[in-house]
């Protein structure tokens, strides 16, 4: 730096990253070698920015695809180096301490392959492995070669089998660099590409065309072989065997087997029906051969498709019987062609269905009218499993008398077609039969102590009871607690608790826990009385009562001995017994004994002593 007044010049020199104008390997003759090598040669580069030599602490570095290189010379404007182990295709580049520089062109090294996909078909995607793939420029299958595939990495490409790659044979990867040919050969494997004629019979030759058929050596229709009459690379003859069945055509070779997406064809053979009888929109099971593939399933005569099918396998195929199909023979339909079950199938009418009747009950000899659907003609009616003598078909249905012996139950018409019974059972007979009973929890009961009583309503039938009430009866010196009916309602008033039932079906009961406490000593009677609005023959069973004794608590003693039994009615459980040394300013306590039941009374065994022992009942 200079001015007016003097100059300065700094310690260290101004450094500016190298330039690459040109590089070349050491003794080369041609443009082709001199880009190309392998590990060891000495590769000459031009350029500027070498070297500094007043730096002790300058660095130049030479890299081969990003592996460092070993400096053999170096000049301001030219430096030497070999090319690295290990080192793949790729640009040169060039470091100094400013910078770097890369060479506008790659070194080519050899490509290397460690690996490859050994089998697969023409059009298949095959996977190598290897080094130095960066510039790869085509892959030969012995003589076919490809320019159809994709470099992933320098490490790793995929490339296409090409249609006219051979049998068996090595590959070569192809570069600037050089050319890899494998030690090992890729084995090219059979595919299918088409076959003529689609169907056919045993005898019948098939041609098979694809790639890779040169080994072919069987030829399965369905699973069953046959030898080839002819073999090429793309063309196989081959006559169906005997057995064979339909399915997709198997090519076997040396190097794999290949499955055709297409299926070859033979006729169909019907060999058993699943039934013999069958209605319209039921599932028909069909047994035979070669039904994979299969286009229609017809019934009788007129030939009516399936409403549906599927096919379970080349063996079997289930058909829904169409609505409009009549009794006849039973027809498979298939490419391969179509065969007729040799057993006739018979289609039933219809079948019954009963919607419902009315009324819902009768007695012996009333009529009752059943409604539904294809009910006529009818085979037989029952009621309560018991046949009716006199049915006569009426509009949307049947008008069927109760026959004698008839019983609650279902109505059941029975038709050619079928049979069919009613949802609800019809009731026989004009009236309910409803009892009443009561009971009580324990008797007698002990003043001011809660007890309880079970009210229950039946209906012995045959007709359901419906606006069924009962009436309670609660007598002086009764007090009222509670009640839990199990349906309808209840209301108390001060001599009686009404209940609002409702209907009781036949062979059903209503119930109801009452809780009563007495509340003096008493002998009472508690009277029940069902009502309902069904007639009802024997009215003498509709009411029902039961006689409760209130008595007061008492502490009895009883001696045996040395000890001396405490006893109270069993009846009694929500009290303590506590005991006290004195009368006279007693302290009464828990005594602690643990009360055996007789199933009369509770009972306490304590020992006689000198001492005095007072004792007591006390309620909650």
């Amino acid at each position: 730096i200079e001015n007016g007044f003097g100059q300065y010049q700094s310690t260290r020199y101004f450094q500016v990253p190298p330039v690459v104008t040109r590089f070349q390997r050491a003794g080369a003759t041609t443009d082709a070698d001199r880009v190309r090598g392998v590990a060891g040669n000495l590769v000459e580069i031009s350029g500027a920015n070498f070297l500094d030599a007043t730096d002790s602490g300058y660095r130049l570095g030479i890299f081969f695809d990003g592996v460092r290189a070993v400096l053999d010379t170096v000049t301001e404007t030219s430096v030497s180096a070999y090319v690295p182990a290990g080192a793949g295709t790729g640009s040169i580049t060039v470091t100094n301490n400013a910078g770097a520089a890369v060479t506008p062109g790659f070194f080519h090294i050899p490509p290397g392959v460690t690996g490859f996909t050994p089998r697969g078909r023409v059009g298949d995607s095959l996977s190598i492995t290897g080094r130095s793939f960066r510039a790869v420029s085509s892959i030969a299958f012995g003589t076919a070669v490809t320019t159809n595939f994709t470099v992933l990495s320098p490490t790793n490409l995929t490339v296409v089998v090409p249609s006219n790659a051979p049998a068996s044979g090595p590959l070569a990867v192809e570069s600037p660099g050089g050319r890899f040919l494998t030690s090992s050969n890729f084995v090219l494997q059979p595919r299918i590409l088409s076959f003529t004629p689609t169907r056919g019979d045993r005898g019948t030759n098939v041609i098979i065309t694809g790639t890779g058929l040169a080994g072919v050596q069987q030829v399965q229709f369905g699973g069953v072989p046959a030898v080839p009459s002819a073999v090429g690379a793309t063309r196989v003859t081959v006559t169906v065997p005997l057995g064979a069945g339909t399915g997709p055509i198997t090519v076997v070779s040396a190097s794999g087997q290949d499955v055709s997406t297409d299926l070859f064809y033979l006729a169909p053979q019907i060999t058993a029906l699943g039934a013999t009888r069958v209605r319209a929109g039921e599932s028909l099971t069909i047994t035979g051969t070669n039904f994979l593939g299969a286009t229609d399933v017809q019934f009788g005569p007129g030939r009516v498709a399936a409403a549906s099918f599927i096919v379970d396998s080349n063996r079997q195929i289930t058909a829904v019987v169409p609505s409009n199909a009549a009794t006849g023979r039973v027809w498979v339909v298939t490419p391969g062609g179509d065969d007729q079950s040799s057993a006739l199938l018979t289609i039933s009418g219809p079948a019954p269905l009963i919607t419902g009747f009315s009324p819902a009950s009768g007695a012996v000899g009333s009529v009752v009218t059943v409604s539904g659907t294809n009910l006529s003609p009818a085979l037989s009616v029952r009621i309560g499993g018991v046949a009716a003598t006199s049915v006569q078909v009426v509009a949307g249905g049947l008008a069927v008398t109760v026959p004698s012996g008839a019983a609650s139950g279902r109505i059941v018409v029975e038709t050619a077609a079928g049979t069919a019974a009613s949802l609800t059972d019809f009731l026989v007979g004009s009236s309910a039969a409803v009892s009443a009973q009561i009971s009580v929890t324990a008797n007698p009961v002990v003043v001011g102590t809660e007890f309880r009583l079970t009210l229950r309503v039946l209906n012995a039938g045959p007709l359901p009871a419906s606006g069924v009430r009962a009436s309670l009866g609660l007598p002086v010196p009764t007090r009222f607690r509670g009640t839990t009916p199990s349906a309808g309602t209840f209301s108390q008033s001060a001599g009686a608790i009404d209940y609002t039932i409702g209907t009781i079906a036949p062979g059903s009961s209503w119930t109801a826990q009452v809780r009563l406490q007495l509340t003096e000593s008493a002998d009472v009677l508690y009277p029940l009385v069902a009502t309902n609005s069904v007639p009802d023959f024997n009215l003498a069973d509709n009411a029902a009562s039961i006689r409760v004794q209130a008595v007061p608590l008492r502490l009895e003693f009883s001696g045996f001995g040395d000890q001396l039994v405490l006893s109270w009615p069993s009846s009694v459980t929500n009290v303590v017994l506590q005991e006290t040394p004195r009368l006279a300013s007693p302290e009464w306590r828990d005594a602690g004994l643990a009360p055996l039941d007789d199933g009369v009374r509770l009972q306490v065994t304590v020992g006689v002593t000198n001492l005095s022992r007072l004792f007591r009942l006390i309620g909650p």
